[in-house]
């Protein structure tokens, strides 16, 4: 009897085979029902994360426009060529002293002197997010260029506004874009309106060329209706061009810029779109296939749209499938000043 009730109880003290199925199926429902939660959670801490960085970052180009009576320049160059991005100069107010004191603002970012620190990794100018990020000068964040940057045309003008796609910009319909001398019979220019549409601008470093930029005063449209910086996971290092790094003034590495509003390039009395602004090849999120450098749009790993730091300091997270006509609106500082023109921006209520 007694050996019995022993063999009985070696006999039951494993599990069966029953018992081992239905406890792996209860484990496994309860990771699948647990991963996807952990997962947001991370997801969620590496976007507050995003958002703190763009928020220091936000401030620190809000006290280099407070110190400097201006924003500065999305990108400087001169006669020596490409010299510095606007990121050099908020480096003191990222606590980047040392590195900004050894940058040499007189030589190119390719000098002996500057190459060298373009490379230094800088984690508060990326985003957690950011699966492209190096250690190796990389960016993530980039200004608000508008409409598109300037350039030297084939008949050698310089100042020569443009969109993105290197089309010139006759923003007051008059038939002539980039003319060798601007109207003077008061009405606005090409780049009268250009100023007005956006933030940041390419400017010559020492070169009475092209001077162009825009203080707090002169954000007519409110600090906090204005966006000054967002995410772009397309810019910063790229391997292919060891000359890419967050220094860099290249046009297509500093900045973002809103769809052309003007329908095939038409920027007369009722050809002016703005809802083309958030579309194509220049919707938010449009670019995230394309290669480093090629997408000066927003663009981030987060899913649904980017985060936006206003004027006022705001991070806010905006959808990439936001309204053009807001957006538009958001990117122009002076909206207000193009009434009465072919580019004016109507009142948008309601959406977001």
């Amino acid at each position: 009897m007694g050996d019995d009730l022993s063999r009985t109880c070696r006999s039951r003290s494993g599990f069966t085979i029953l018992e081992l199925l239905v406890s792996m199926g209860i484990i496994a429902l309860l990771v699948a029902i647990l991963l996807p939660a952990v997962q947001q959670s991370r997801a969620a801490a590496r976007r507050a994360h995003c958002q703190n960085n763009l928020r220091n970052v936000a401030f620190a180009l809000l006290n280099v426009a407070e110190s400097n009576g201006r924003f500065p320049a999305a990108g400087n160059f001169g006669r020596l060529g490409t010299h510095h991005s606007w990121v050099v100069d908020v480096l003191p107010w990222l606590e980047l002293s040392n590195l900004a004191d050894r940058w040499d603002k007189d030589k190119t970012v390719g000098s002996t002197t500057n190459e060298p620190l373009s490379r230094t990794y800088i984690p508060v100018i990326t985003c957690p997010d950011d699966i492209t990020v190096v250690r190796y000068g990389d960016l993530s964040f980039v200004v608000n260029g508008g409409v598109g940057f300037t350039i030297q045309n084939e008949e050698g003008t310089h100042d020569c506004p443009v969109d993105p796609s290197g089309r010139r910009l006759d923003l007051n319909a008059n038939g002539v874009a980039c003319p060798p001398d601007e109207t003077s019979d008061g009405s606005p220019s090409d780049k009268d309106q250009f100023l007005k549409l956006g933030l940041f601008f390419n400017e010559t470093w020492k070169w009475d060329v092209t001077q162009r930029n825009h203080r707090i005063a002169t954000v007519l449209d409110g600090m906090s209706n204005t966006m000054m910086l967002t995410e772009n996971v397309r810019t910063g290092f790229d391997p292919d061009r060891p000359a890419a790094s967050w220094a860099s003034p290249n046009p297509y590495l500093t900045s973002f810029y809103i769809g052309n509003p003007c329908r095939n390039g038409d920027c007369s009395e009722g050809a002016v779109d703005y809802s083309l602004a958030n579309s194509g090849t220049y919707a938010i999120n449009s670019g995230l296939a394309r290669p480093e450098g090629t997408s000066a749009v927003p663009n981030s790993f987060h899913a649904g749209g980017v985060n936006v730091a206003f004027c006022d300091g705001r991070i806010r997270f905006v959808s990439e499938q936001l309204d053009g006509r807001v957006y538009a609106a958001w990117a122009s500082p002076q909206g207000g000043r193009l009434h009465g023109t072919p580019l004016e921006q109507q009142p948008i209520f309601g959406l977001d």
